[in-house]
């Protein structure tokens, strides 16, 4: 009888922690666990080095980025993955965002907070073209998800379309903040500039 009450009572205390979101990555990629070594070699090749922002040739020497085209999770496909490691430890994961990765992210995190920024980055002789940024935020803990569908115009006057989804540890995200990583999500930095 004993074992069956404190089996209710472990049920009761740990039961409603099994419901809860837990912003951590993107399954099987974890912020501060995942490390370039367990990466598939075949499936992700790794990057140039990354720069210091404003330069050619300082490098972030404790910056390492993987790609791949796609990658099959437990639960959907992802497409365009840069996997972001400082000193040999996931800090950042970017992706595109795109309908089933985005029914899947909300399912399990909800909807987050949506906010709406227009840019005007294009001047090219004529009246100015603009770009529409509409994010939506999670943050957990010291964690942040951010995705953004850009539509209009980028700052070489080209149409812009285009929906990522960057997850990231907020401390470590400050530490590199002087490393260009722009590549990968032009527009994370204006957006978390703004809030």
């Amino acid at each position: 009888m004993n074992y069956v009450f404190n089996y209710v009572i472990l049920f009761v205390l740990i039961g409603p922690l099994y419901g809860q979101s837990t912003l951590h990555g993107l399954e099987p990629f974890v912020i501060g666990i995942t490390t370039p070594d367990s990466l598939n070699r075949f499936t992700f090749q790794e990057q140039e080095l990354v720069v210091l922002k404003g330069t050619l040739a300082l490098p972030c020497t404790d910056i390492r980025i993987f790609q791949t085209q796609t990658v099959r999770t437990q639960n959907t496909t992802i497409s365009n993955l840069s996997l972001v490691f400082y000193e040999n430890r996931l800090f950042r994961i970017t992706c595109d965002y795109d309908e089933a990765l985005q029914n899947a992210f909300i399912r399990q995190h909800g909807q987050g907070e949506a906010t709406t920024t227009t840019l005007t980055l294009c001047h090219e002789g004529g009246p100015s073209k603009r770009l529409v940024l509409k994010s939506r935020n999670w943050q957990q803990g010291r964690i942040q998800a951010l995705a953004i569908s850009a539509t209009g115009y980028n700052d070489r006057c080209q149409p812009e379309r285009v929906s990522r989804l960057t997850i990231a540890s907020q401390p470590v995200t400050a530490i590199t903040s002087e490393c260009d990583l722009d590549q990968l999500d032009p527009y994370v930095d204006k957006i978390w500039k703004n809030r």
